[in-house]
């Protein structure tokens, strides 16, 4: 409970209202309301009391609206009671849900969250949830009233992370990829920076950190395996097959050319695969943000297969997200279709939209996946020395559909094998693929 004085201010808290906001009733004395309590409308406050201070006794006003807590609007509902005189009673009532929701949010977040408010375009902590202890290892009691930056940004970073706070002192929102100290040691985080302004002009906001450390490792040394790998084989394959070649020329018998062939034949289907990867990182780099006409790149990619007769039944056009590796994706759904099943089987190709999604779907009367490749992708299933397949287009497909926020799924229906990829649709007439898609070289990588 408190109370409001004929200007506005608090004359009188109990110690139950000044914990809520963390601070003491000699600490409230004299503040103007409005610095404690906050509405969207900012003459909201002022006019129930100018009301009620002329009002008989017992005349109440309800209103809901937030504490101002240090940067923490904790919100609540206040009940203003008229006294006879110039002084206004007022009875706080907290929101239990929509705090509570609120709290769990905060603490339970397995990100690290900081609540902070600038001063002196320094982030003064304010508030930290269990996350950040763990991640940064510093108990709240210790960072609390201190700079942030004091605590957990590397010396060579300083210049970086005070940018970050004349944004944050500017009203803006802060996002990148950053370094800060831990207790592992320095790790990188994505750091989302949100601000806000309290009823009193604090200038305040949250940090949220999201490690990002192992992701980023990973990916990188697969990037350099893959890189330095492919470029050694690709070499090495290159001697062997001239050297094969050679014996093969000069051989006096049948078993030596034989030999020599059966080597050549083997190094073909080594750099095939070492071209597949190639192929994929190109096709997984692209923007799969870009919208695309799935229509007009499934006409383009039947249209490189004339002898083939592949019926299809698309529409006359069908735009989706999913970026120009669409075309790939498809190009080895078909490829598949041709190249790994019986001459005279029959293929498909339909694009059908369904409101949210599109559905583009190559189907065979082939005899269909292999157990090992099916379980492998369609599965999750371990991939293992005795469990693998040796091409890499189910995967692009499967990869080029996730990327766009879709997916790719394989069913055996009838005695057809039938794969389907499901990607976003836009709601866009203009054309959205560059003239010419059909002459681009496919990304072939086979099953």
């Amino acid at each position: 409970m408190f109370a409001v004085d004929g200007d506005s201010r608090i004359s009188f808290a109990t110690e139950g209202f000044a914990s809520r906001l963390n601070t003491t009733p000699g600490a409230l004395a004299g503040r103007p309301v409005d610095t404690v309590l906050e509405t969207e409308d900012s003459s909201g406050i002022a006019a129930v009391i100018s009301e009620l201070q002329t009002a008989r006794a017992g005349v109440s006003r309800r209103r809901y609206l937030t504490l101002v807590k240090q940067c923490d609007s904790v919100p609540a509902t206040v009940e203003f009671a008229a006294t006879g005189s110039q002084r206004v009673i007022g009875t706080v009532r907290k929101q239990p849900d929509v705090d509570g929701r609120y709290r769990h949010l905060f603490q339970q977040s397995t990100d690290a969250i900081v609540s902070f408010e600038i001063v002196d375009m320094e982030p003064v902590v304010r508030a930290v949830n269990t996350a950040f202890v763990e991640t940064f290892g510093y108990d709240k009691d210790e960072v609390n009233g201190e700079s942030l930056n004091d605590f957990i940004v590397p010396e060579e970073d300083a210049e970086e992370a005070a940018n970050y706070d004349r944004r944050t002192a500017a009203g803006e929102t802060n996002q990148a990829m950053i370094t800060r100290k831990t207790v592992d040691g320095k790790r990188a985080f994505l750091y989302r920076g949100l601000s806000y302004q309290t009823a009193d002009n604090r200038r305040c906001g949250f940090a949220i950190y999201t490690d990002v450390t192992d992701d980023r490792q990973l990916r990188r040394r697969l990037q350099v395996l893959h890189r330095v790998l492919r470029h050694n084989l690709r070499n090495e394959l290159t001697v062997v097959a001239g050297m094969a070649d050679h014996i093969r020329k000069i051989a006096d018998g049948p078993e030596q050319r034989q030999a020599a062939e059966r080597i050549l034949s083997t190094t073909d289907r080594l750099s095939s695969v070492s071209e597949q990867a190639r192929a994929l990182e190109v096709a997984l780099d692209s923007d799969s943000d870009q919208d695309v006409d799935a229509a007009e790149l499934v006409r383009s990619v039947v249209a490189t297969y004339p002898e083939q007769g592949i019926e299809t039944d698309v529409p006359d056009s069908a735009p989706v997200t999913g970026g120009t590796a669409v075309y790939d994706a498809v190009d080895n759904l078909v490829e598949n279709a041709v190249v790994h099943t019986p001459a005279g089987t029959d293929i498909r190709v339909t694009v059908d939209n369904e409101g949210n999604e599109t559905s583009i779907r190559v189907a065979d009367d082939g005899p269909g996946i292999a157990p090992m490749e099916r379980a492998a992708v369609f599965e999750d299933e371990d991939i293992t020395s005795l469990k693998h397949g040796s091409g890499l287009g189910l995967w692009l497909a499967r990869w080029v559909a996730e990327s766009a926020g879709g997916e790719c799924q394989y069913e055996r229906v009838g005695g057809w094998t039938v794969i389907e990829l499901w990607l976003p649709s836009v709601d866009c007439c203009a054309p959205l693929v560059p003239d010419g898609v059909g002459e681009l070289e496919s990304v072939s990588t086979g099953q």
